[in-house]
């Protein structure tokens, strides 16, 4: 590992607390696999590690901890509950999975691309974290005050005066302007 090496009274003691968090994972212990990782990676990051050097202990420690508590990996079929297991049929959905109206022929699961995106969107929502709201606000605040800045001043088409859009389409520096005949 170069000049860091792993202390392994200190690599016992990282991965007794993975094997903690992991037997406390809910649904599997694989839920919480990656940001383990990410954790242990991130601080010995931080101790000045190289950064292949750092995910690799990280897998080793993560994959360890996984084999102590006894986590195996769901087959393919496992995966798919929604769709086929072996020796089985698939599961036929009369109604969409979203809004509970009849299936139209050679539909499978949502009766429309509506329903279908409107569902990916609901899951995505519902599984964002505090920090992934909180980051991605952050992310648009930088966009939007980026854009923002380049803007050229335009003549309010109410009053006359100068303005600095907040928008692409905006004509009218403020409320009250669009009124003005």
């Amino acid at each position: 590992m170069g000049r860091h090496k792993s202390n392994s009274d200190r690599r016992q003691f990282v991965q007794r607390k993975i094997e903690d968090i992991m037997r406390d994972a809910v649904p599997t212990p694989f839920s919480c696999e990656g940001p383990c990782r990410a954790g242990i990676r991130a601080a010995l990051c931080l101790q000045g590690w190289k950064w292949e050097k750092a995910d690799g202990l990280a897998a080793e420690i993560v994959k360890a901890a996984l084999n102590v508590v006894g986590a195996k990996r769901p087959t393919w079929y496992e995966g798919q509950p929604d769709w086929t297991r072996p020796g089985a049929l698939p599961i036929l959905r009369v109604k969409c999975k979203r809004c509970g109206t009849l299936l139209p022929e050679g539909h499978r699961k949502w009766c429309s691309a509506m329903c279908a995106r409107a569902a990916y969107v609901e899951i995505r929502r519902l599984s964002r974290t505090e920090e992934d709201r909180i980051l991605a606000r952050a992310q648009w605040a930088a966009r939007e005050a980026a854009w923002k800045a380049k803007q050229p001043a335009r003549e309010c088409q109410g009053c006359g005066r100068k303005f600095k859009p907040k928008r692409k389409q905006q004509k009218y520096c403020r409320h009250e302007c669009f009124f003005i005949v």
